[in-house]
């Protein structure tokens, strides 16, 4: 499992050996590491840690009848499938989990901050009581997203909306990424050299703290430090390695560094760059 992979493996509830102890470490590290104001500034891989992952760019109107201009959520029955889009992502999470009950489907909507760059990105868990339960929950699930007509730039996709059979029946819980309001921590990391973050297209794993660390001020980011077992602070050594790194905030980062380079790598994928 890449590195990236157990950064990510924090944000769901635990599967089991995929959210390993240094995943929730770094995730902690992350939510609890202050935040300095943020300077202005100018604005596929499938995450294996996470048992079920569907993904949901910018969500807007499927083309059907509009719900209520009260709602939050816009359902709409079509072809015995709930097409539901979030009409307001910043609404409270019980004033969601009202409107999904009221159609009868048992599904917690969280959203959490993120990057622009994961803004609209969803993880999808099909069955918890399945996941809670430690049985192997299929990575198809009835829930599934709809995707937007045309070329897509990203590389998690570009869907529209999400479709739920009205007969689900199951609880399901539902990771909405939205935009970090300033200030505000990422729940939802982006790996540093995803598109659209400040290393992408960098082959920075196992360069030195050093290299990656000057790479990311030029950039306009400032760089923290967690190894195993050592909490985050704001230096490393300068010849130890940098084994991974997600964004932690705007403008902020967070490196898993080592003093020896990592033996589990992935090289960046020319398709992608």
């Amino acid at each position: 499992m890449h590195e990236i992979d157990r950064l990510v493996a924090g944000i769901a509830p635990d599967p089991g050996p995929g959210a390993t102890p240094i995943a929730r470490e770094l995730l902690e590290e992350i939510t609890s590491v202050p935040v300095p104001e943020p300077r202005r500034r100018g604005r596929p891989r499938r995450w294996a840690a996470v048992p079920v992952l569907a993904t949901l760019a910018a969500l807007l109107s499927f083309g059907v009848a509009q719900a209520p201009a009260s709602a939050a959520l816009d359902i709409e029955i079509v072809d015995d499938h709930y097409v539901i889009t979030v009409k307001d992502l910043m609404a409270e999470p019980e004033v969601y989990q009202r409107e999904l009950r009221a159609r009868g489907l048992d599904i917690t909507l969280d959203l959490v901050p993120t990057s622009a760059s994961l803004t609209g990105q969803m993880i999808v868990i099909h069955d918890l009581d399945r996941l809670r339960s430690g049985r192997p929950v299929p990575v198809e699930g009835p829930i599934t997203t709809i995707d937007s007509p045309g070329p897509c730039e990203r590389f998690l996709g570009c869907p529209i909306g999400v479709k739920v059979p009205v007969d689900f029946g199951k609880k399901a819980e539902i990771t909405l990424g939205r935009r970090a309001l300033p200030g505000e921590r990422y729940k939802m990391p982006p790996g540093i050299a995803i598109p659209g973050e400040p290393l992408h297209c960098v082959d920075y794993v196992n360069q030195t703290v050093a290299e990656v660390s000057a790479l990311l001020r030029e950039r306009g980011v400032t760089p923290s430090y967690i190894s195993y077992g050592r909490p985050a602070g704001p230096s490393a050594p300068d010849g130890w390695y940098v084994h991974d790194g997600v964004m932690s905030a705007d403008g902020q980062a967070l490196l898993l560094v080592g003093a020896e380079p990592s033996t589990q790598r992935s090289p960046v994928p020319e398709s992608r760059c």
